[in-house]
């Protein structure tokens, strides 16, 4: 059983703040290749110059982005290797940018120009094959801010002419909400009254909140639509999106609050890693015995030859608490498998067995052959495939995963995936029947891929992200528990026990993730507070009751400077998260960069 913690001293601990006398900065270097600044409207270019970011106008940011994007035939997006050229002139910002896909990628040249005011962003795009390109998507996306669209009103113009009244979508949506898409017109939460025109393409909006992502997005060519299509030696794709500020807020969008507020307490969930399939190396029997976790999921893929002897050979290795997840799909039925797995259990402390994918007979049969064991189902995917089930199996959790890059792979895209994760709770909550949540293996790249276009594309794992042993990956985990705080969520489970997706190297070297990690995880059962600071949705707080101390741990997930106070005094230690571990820190004048993990104790 799971331990959850009681709620002694919560409330003293969680609300005291001091908005005057600590205070923390952290600092960010510049990553864009260049930054638009027209008027009270503000965009940056990332280096290649497809893609326009962090849209805001007036305090208030608009969009996430809109930009040009070439997705390959697993849904995979392709580098757009360029630098983008700026003039500027008479208030007006035009900058330019183009090249050519790697061979590798395919046959694909592509150009994008861009015009700026303190009115307008227009985007425009060419694209051009010599010999033909396969693709699912080649053209303009946009991204609307959750909090500038989060349940707003909109007016959706179909490019008959006939306008329908909308809305974006509070919950997350399973489906898309848009569809048919030549016009948007909506007033953000600030008051800023925005048109988005496309052209060359029909377009539509999905809920990215579905795969993590702070964002809707409204995208070409509608899936209903056959993919992979080819781009022809022949043909050109030309497209346009343009955005226009028809009228600005009457009133300043309200200062930031300096302090803390606490969005939700529960106890701090059960904090594990997992096993993939396949053999059991050394180095993760060790990784697993050093780190001394909450639990380790062993993952089954019952289509592999070797998988019983896999299991076998993880169970006997590991050390402490398990669980079982198992892969759908396979020939082998699951009375088969539990029946074979069923001896490897006896005697050992088991948290969960998950059947991915099952029906209301598989959760029987395991409730029949594993008499006393928790019965878990879900998805061994994305939430949005446990979203889009209409009718969900009747077992004692129901589990998912995700991880940061389904979307995009640079540093604020990471980031930005901490903040629709209460919205994905909140919308758990309202629809799932169970509610009782375990989530996870979480990871950097994917794991599987269930919307690639062929069997080896879905199986296919991405390969190891260099980022896995620096503290952005910590700082991703950290933010990633506050943002799944929650009385239903029982477990969270995080990467790989070692190797290049692990939390420990081969040769022993932990990285920060794993320095975090094994101390967030003797704290779980405790009562825990996520806090959240106002204009700044990508600080993450965790403040832990513990019995003699109070626990402040920090994670900021976006390449800027900022500052901000801390809760109330009294907070006599602070250690910064570095690649080597934590080292300690003045609290007074604490001053950490970008993508950073602080951990303050405050004795009672």
């Amino acid at each position: 059983m799971l331990h959850r913690g009681g709620g002694r001293g919560l409330a003293r601990s969680a609300i005291r703040f001091n908005r005057t006398v600590t205070r923390l900065s952290m600092t960010a270097d510049a990553s864009s290749s260049g930054r638009l600044s027209p008027g009270g409207l503000d965009l940056r270019l990332d280096r290649s110059g497809a893609f326009a970011r962090g849209i805001t106008l007036d305090g208030e940011e608009l969009f996430r982005g809109i930009g040009f994007v070439v997705r390959d035939v697993n849904w995979g997006t392709a580098d757009l290797p360029s630098e983008a050229h700026l003039q500027r002139q008479d208030g007006r910002v035009t900058a330019t940018a183009g090249g050519a896909l790697d061979p590798a990628a395919g046959d694909l040249t592509w150009s994008v120009t861009w015009t700026v005011t303190d009115r307008v962003v227009e985007a425009r795009a060419r694209a051009w094959s010599a010999s033909g390109f396969d693709t699912n998507r080649t053209g303009f996306v946009v991204l609307h801010s959750l909090g500038a669209a989060r349940g707003r009103p909109v007016a959706v113009t179909h490019p008959d002419g006939r306008v329908e009244e909308a809305r974006f979508p509070d919950l997350v949506s399973p489906h898309q909400p848009f569809f048919d898409i030549a016009a948007m017109e909506y007033e953000t939460a600030a008051g800023h009254r925005l048109r988005l025109v496309f052209e060359g393409e029909v377009f539509e909006t999905e809920d990215q909140r579905n795969w993590t992502d702070a964002s809707y997005k409204t995208y070409c060519r509608p899936l209903a639509r056959p993919y992979p299509y080819r781009i022809g030696p022949s043909s050109t794709v030309e497209q346009v999106v343009r955005l226009e500020i028809l009228s600005q807020a009457t009133a300043a969008v309200p200062a930031q609050d300096s302090g803390p507020a606490v969005r939700k307490t529960a106890p701090l969930p059960v904090l594990g890693t997992s096993l993939p399939p396949g053999p059991i190396a050394v180095a993760q029997a060790d990784a697993i015995r050093t780190l001394g976790l909450g639990f380790t999921a062993i993952e089954i893929d019952p289509s592999e030859p070797a998988w019983l002897e896999e299991a076998r050979a993880k169970v006997s290795a590991v050390s402490g608490p398990l669980r079982i997840d198992i892969r759908g799909g396979a020939a082998v039925g699951t009375r088969a498998i539990l029946e074979a797995l069923g001896p490897l259990l006896v005697g050992r402390p088991t948290i969960g067995v998950s059947l991915w994918d099952a029906d209301d007979a598989a959760v029987a049969a395991a409730r029949e052959m594993l008499p006393g064991t928790v019965i878990g189902a879900g998805t061994g995917a994305f939430f949005t495939e446990l979203n889009r089930m209409t009718r969900w199996p009747p077992a004692d959790y129901l589990a998912w995963t995700s991880n940061p890059t389904v979307h995009g792979s640079d540093d604020d895209t990471i980031g930005e995936t901490t903040e629709p994760l209460e919205d994905i709770l909140a919308s758990a909550k309202a629809k799932l029947p169970a509610r009782r949540f375990q989530i996870g293996p979480m990871t950097l790249g994917l794991r599987t891929n269930p919307n690639a276009t062929s069997p080896e594309g879905r199986r296919r794992s991405a390969a190891p992200d260099p980022r896995q042993g620096q503290v952005i990956a910590a700082a991703w985990l950290a933010g990633t528990v506050a943002g799944f705080l929650d009385s239903d969520v029982e477990t969270l489970t995080f990467f790989e026990p070692s190797g290049p997706k692990g939390l420990i190297a081969d040769d022993g070297t932990w990285t920060p993730a794993a320095h975090l990690l094994s101390r967030l995880s003797h704290c779980a059962g405790q009562p825990a507070s996520a806090l959240r600071w106002a204009g700044h949705p990508r600080l993450r707080g965790l403040l832990i009751d513990m019995s003699d101390h109070d626990v402040l741990c920090i994670a900021h997930l976006r390449n800027e400077r900022i500052a901000l106070a801390l809760p109330e005094g009294g907070w006599r230690s602070a250690e910064v998260l570095m690649p080597n571990g934590f080292v300690d820190y003045p609290v007074e004048g604490l001053d950490i960069g970008p993508f950073a993990v602080c951990w303050l104790l405050r004795p009672k």
